[in-house]
């Protein structure tokens, strides 16, 4: 499940300024957990998302724990923007173990538009990809705090574009793919749970998004093949898979 992992808002009458907007200092902005499920009663996996300001610059970082054929797979994503309305992409290692073979990924841009990637996967070094990049095109880990600064145009009833680059998915080359987002009518669980409800099409995949004021999702629903994410406490999600 990447890196898309992928999101966010919903709130009240008002704007909350969220916490990537108001981040001015070096920190912690949020830590949460997740747990996934495939076909609302498979335990599939669960990941961490942390983002923190470092040197005024944006941190991303996931790792996600995943069963597939009995064995518990890991991926981790750490990756940089800049802190400013397009969250110019900086650089990214994404690095994943599937039983006994490892992947490492490495991608830099330059000026915002020219972005490198090196591949090592097992022992093998791939030849680097080169690519131009737009400017409204992001890190795909990203894109929760992307969402989440284009609240206020949401609300207007606008739906809003974007290009995201997905980092751990060599078949794409690192091209990067469109998605849209658009706020849609609050439904029952939006209500009870005080949340935005966002639809968002990524890669041909829809996906359905429920977003605290503070740009933090609560539940994903992932059309296709069922996934569910909802959030939890790390407590819960470290047991989940036991």
């Amino acid at each position: 499940m990447k890196s898309l992992i992928f999101l966010v808002l919903f709130g009240a009458a008002y704007l909350i300024p969220s916490a990537a907007q108001a981040a001015t200092k070096d920190g912690l902005i949020r830590n949460t957990w997740y747990t996934m499920t495939l076909n609302g009663h498979i335990r599939f996996g669960y990941y961490n998302e942390r983002v923190e300001l470092k040197k005024g610059r944006l941190y991303f970082q996931s790792h996600v724990w995943k069963k597939e054929e009995d064995f518990i797979n890991e991926e981790q994503l750490g990756a940089y923007s800049e802190n400013n309305p397009n969250l110019t992409p900086l650089f990214f290692n994404f690095h994943s173990t599937y039983r006994a073979t490892e992947l490492n990924v490495d991608g830099t841009v330059q000026d915002g538009k020219l972005l490198q990637v090196k591949i090592r996967k097992g022992p093998q070094e791939l030849p680097v990809i080169k690519r131009s990049i737009g400017q409204n095109t992001i890190f795909a880990q990203f894109f929760p705090i992307w969402l989440e600064k284009k609240l206020p145009d949401l609300k207007k009833g606008k739906s809003s574009g974007f290009y995201a680059v997905i980092e751990d998915n060599l078949d794409l080359n690192f091209a990067p793919i469109a998605g849209r987002a658009k706020l849609e009518k609050p439904d029952k669980f939006a209500n009870d749970t005080k949340t935005y409800k966002v639809s968002v099409l990524f890669q041909d995949l829809p996906s359905t998004w429920w977003i605290e004021d503070s740009g933090v999702a609560v539940r994903i629903e992932m059309a296709g093949g069922g996934t569910v994410a909802e959030r939890t406490t790390q407590e819960k999600a470290q047991q989940f898979l036991k």
